[in-house]
């Protein structure tokens, strides 16, 4: 059954509501594991929602629901005045009018859904064919899977605001363990993209097999402190520890780094850090969940912090414009970052490195959420790598630590690496960062 979105808004002018506003989301989704030749998982969804929110009274309240009949409508105006009787702070209720351009746009391969299963299906069993037969040492594949969804999303509110989105992505991730003696270690690939035929299962096999088996032989280095060179991934990781702090609620709060840090030098000079989520790729929105339109933006430039992450209301408190982060679950909204990209500096990874005569190169972080202080920076997370010798790679380490700070760390960057890798996990096109000095637990 359809949502009768007028009989919504006519209802709630009918109710008194200063305004309202209303998402409607629908998707398509599957996925499927295989596991030693056979199909272990599969499952295959259809979802829609609604969430719901308008102002009355002075105060906002909001609904969800994922039930769709005649009663919908009133069951949901009812349960917006019912949350909003209880509200009881005074903080700023806005339902946005409209920014004054979008950069409209989708994210969708309707190719992707036209691809059988059965082919989607033989690619992960070859994929888990080709890593056994790769090398002998690789002792397991514990699972290959795929997944694929499509989704829109409307966006619309009682000033005739109306604003739409469709996206589609899939992903592919497998996992496997090596085996050398009593020596075992894991690592895990992933692909995603919403063009499968973009995807090299060679590549991709060779990739995950290659770093997985470098890890044989781990050992511990002495603790002290080394020049260090964090692998895009890792670099991307700390990154976004780093840049939470540009949450305008968490500096209104004084719970940030960032502090009366607004157009100073917070990271090297090195350092320049866009967002861009208008980049066509998944993470690709041109509104936020309140309606802002999304530009393009250096948070970091040269150093110099450039803005703030506000949502409608916490650009309100500081009397400034929302910057097109609103993330919002069923009312309040919270600023979120989105794709972000770190512009890349001249040197290769090999040029960074040879200039080391002894440190180490770190290509896995652990405990982030329990090794992580946000408001102070301080951070202390289990790591793996490798020991730099004389310019190079030399034996892989395990069961060490990395520790620092944060705002430390990106103020002591040597060098920002020619080698930009786009990252599904880090949100990220980022390269590798070398660090002067941090100090590694070991031995």
């Amino acid at each position: 059954m359809r949502f009768n979105t007028k009989k919504f808004y006519e209802l709630t002018k009918t109710r008194g509501f200063e305004a309202a506003d209303l998402v409607i989301s629908q998707g398509h989704s599957l996925s499927a594991t295989v596991y030693h030749g056979e199909i272990e998982s599969y499952s295959e969804e259809n979802t829609i929602d609604a969430t719901a929110r308008g102002i009355i009274n002075g105060k906002l309240g909001a609904c969800v629901t994922e039930k769709f009949d005649k009663d919908t409508v009133e069951f949901m105006v009812d349960s917006i005045e019912q949350t909003a009787k209880v509200i009881e702070t005074n903080d700023p209720v806005i339902i946005y009018k409209g920014s004054k351009k979008y950069h409209r746009g989708n994210y969708y391969n309707k190719a992707l859904f036209e691809i059988p299963f059965e082919e989607k299906k033989k690619i992960l069993f070859e994929i888990e064919k080709k890593l056994f037969a790769y090398d002998k040492r690789i002792n397991e594949v514990a699972s290959v899977s795929y997944s694929e969804s499509s989704s829109e999303e409307i966006l619309t509110n009682s000033y005739g605001l109306k604003l739409k989105i469709k996206k589609s992505d899939f992903s592919i991730v497998a996992q496997i363990t090596v085996k050398e003696k009593d020596e075992i270690r894991a690592d895990y690939g992933v692909f995603a993209g919403n063009n499968l035929e973009e995807f090299d299962i060679d590549k991709f096999v060779k990739e995950l097999a290659e770093k997985t088996l470098k890890k044989l032989g781990g050992t511990q280095c002495k603790s002290k402190k080394y020049p260090v060179i964090l692998n895009p991934e890792c670099s991307a990781t700390l990154l976004r520890a780093f840049l939470s702090s540009t949450n305008a609620e968490d500096v209104q709060k004084n719970s940030s780094l960032f502090i009366g840090k607004l157009g100073q030098q917070v990271a090297s000079k090195k350092l320049t850090v866009t967002e861009n989520p208008l980049a066509k790729n998944i993470f690709f929105d041109y509104f936020d969940d309140e309606g802002v339109a999304i530009e393009k933006k250096d948070i970091i430039k040269k150093g110099v912090l450039q803005t703030y992450l506000y949502t409608l209301e916490t650009a309100a408190k500081d009397g400034v414009e929302p910057t097109g982060n609103g993330r919002r679950g069923a009312g309040k909204a919270s600023a979120g970052l989105g794709y972000i990209i770190v512009k890349p500096g001249r040197k290769s990874e090999e040029e960074m490195l040879s200039s080391i005569k002894e440190g180490v190169y770190i290509t896995d972080l652990e405990g982030l959420h329990a090794g992580m202080n946000a408001r102070s920076g301080n951070f202390s997370l289990q790591s793996q790598g490798f020991v730099i010798r004389d310019g190079k790679l030399a034996e892989p380490l395990a069961l060490i630590t990395v520790s620092g700070n944060l705002m430390e760390m990106f103020n002591n960057i040597k060098d920002i690496g020619s080698n930009s890798k786009f990252l599904l996990q880090g949100m990220a096109s980022c390269p590798s960062m070398s660090v002067k000095k941090l100090f590694i637990s070991g031995k």
